[in-house]
């Protein structure tokens, strides 16, 4: 009788090497398909940063036509604003201006302020522009850059007397 437990043992020790060979083969198997599926999803879907290779739409269809005056009418940070706001139109395009130009002058975005000396003389247009291209830089898309932009400089609107 002695005999006879000792071999059951053996037999159910014996048992649990197969059993943790179907564990690995799982293992395995789910590993694999989690790859496959984890690569689809990267390949499939869309970019939510812009990249080196997808940047934000700098250029394009503008809603301000007039051409941005040149950098080298102005200095300091005037310059480095109007430098920026003619090489990302787009981006400069797609955004309300903060110093409620559009309600006092009949401004069209803030790109309209770069098209006069107004940008030169507001700080406000100013830190918007190179606040803009700083995020342009960083890689943002188009909407991300509108809604941190809103985000940093929005106030209500008073009406200047």
């Amino acid at each position: 009788m002695g005999k006879r437990k000792s071999n059951r043992k053996k037999k159910s020790g014996g048992g649990q090497p197969r059993n943790r060979k179907n564990y690995g083969t799982a293992a395995a198997f789910i590993t694999v398909i989690a790859m496959v599926l984890v690569g689809v999803y990267l390949y499939t879907k869309p970019p939510g940063r812009a990249t080196a290779s997808n940047p934000a739409p700098a250029k394009g269809q503008l809603v301000e036509n007039r051409p941005v005056l040149s950098s080298a009418l102005f200095s300091g940070k005037a310059a480095l604003a109007y430098r920026y706001a003619a090489e990302i139109p787009k981006v400069i395009d797609s955004q309300f201006c903060y110093c409620y130009c559009k309600k006092d002058h009949g401004h069209k975005t803030l790109l309209t302020c770069f098209t006069n000396m107004h940008g030169s003389k507001c700080e406000v247009c100013m830190e918007e522009v190179i606040y803009a291209y700083q995020l342009y830089q960083d890689g943002l898309s188009l909407d991300e850059i509108v809604v941190a932009v809103d985000k940093k400089f929005y106030r209500p609107y008073k009406r200047h007397s």
